[in-house]
């Protein structure tokens, strides 16, 4: 988050499963929450596939979801996609 915050990225891809005292889901609303970086893209790259993880990583803020194994070309181009909004 404190990279984030600094760097100012235009995406972020993260697994929803982090080590650490917070996962992807509130890593992503702290980032949405906060005005240096809440225009950044998020697109979850995870192993979490249920309905409710996807709707709860598209409730906090996340631009798309992948579910692991994904499709590189699928993520490349949506990535592309993603990027090029702005």
């Amino acid at each position: 988050i404190e990279m984030a915050q600094k760097e100012r990225p235009d995406l972020i891809m993260m697994d929803i499963m982090m080590p650490g005292d917070i996962d992807g889901l509130e890593a992503t609303a702290k980032l949405k929450a906060d005005p240096r970086t809440k225009n950044c893209k998020v697109v979850f790259l995870t192993a979490k596939g249920l309905t409710a993880d996807i709707e709860k990583g598209f409730e906090v803020g996340a631009s798309d979801y992948f579910i692991k194994p994904f499709s590189p070309l699928e993520l490349m181009r949506k990535v592309d996609s993603l990027i090029g909004e702005e």
